[in-house]
């Protein structure tokens, strides 16, 4: 009886230690330090987190704010690549065009005495032809296919200041293209040249001072 009342007791003895020792045995686990391999595993999935937010337009700057990404960044740049072709597009298609002379030019022919050419007999109707398509002071600047405002030839007033700009460009010029279509110069009209005789009875008209009408 002695030894089973030793041995009794003695249990009794160990019991809160292993009641105690439980808890502590239970936490480590919990305490470990993360391995190698959970920490990887870890910033892995916040890196496809903070792409995922990116992608959807999401990423947050410091300040709290929305930072442009994915689908903004991309609306973004279709609109500059839009307002970019439209600006190549139109300064394609505006043609060249004559601004004002300055004194003096290329030399003129000289004017026949038996000239005949006058604004009612040759120059409205060349000009008519050739230039108020594009130089017409009816015109609206949208409809003057780049011609600059002011310079304009429906009338016979409205032409003679420009008298020489007109000679330079549809005469001298288009003669140059003519004989090289290579060569840097600027013919009026744009859409194509006039032909040799017109530009010939054109330099006699303007030579003798483009008379007016009478």
């Amino acid at each position: 009886m002695r030894d089973v009342g030793l041995v009794v007791i003695a249990a009794l003895a160990c019991d809160p230690v292993v009641r105690e020792a439980a808890p502590e045995a239970m936490a480590s686990p919990m305490a470990a330090p993360a391995t190698a391999a959970e920490k990887a595993a870890r910033k892995q999935a916040k890196a496809e987190k903070k792409a995922g937010k990116i992608a959807r337009g999401e990423a947050m700057l410091p300040d709290g704010r929305k930072k442009a990404g994915g689908k903004q960044a991309k609306a973004k740049q279709a609109k500059q690549e839009k307002a970019r072709q439209a600006k190549a597009k139109q300064a394609k298609v505006v043609p060249s065009s004559p601004s004002p002379a300055a004194p003096g030019g290329p030399p003129l022919p000289p004017c026949p005495p038996e000239n005949v050419l006058t604004w009612r007999s040759f120059g409205a109707g060349f000009l008519l032809t050739w230039c108020t398509g594009c130089h017409s002071s009816a015109l609206a600047e949208d409809a003057r296919q780049g011609a600059p405002l002011a310079v304009d030839f429906d009338t016979y007033a409205l032409y003679k200041p420009f008298e020489r700009l007109v000679y330079e460009r549809a005469v001298t010029e288009a003669h140059a293209i003519a004989v090289d279509p290579d060569a840097a110069a600027s013919p009026m009209p744009p859409a194509g040249l006039v032909p040799a005789a017109d530009r010939e009875r054109l330099a006699q008209w303007i030579a003798c001072g483009s008379p007016a009408p009478n």
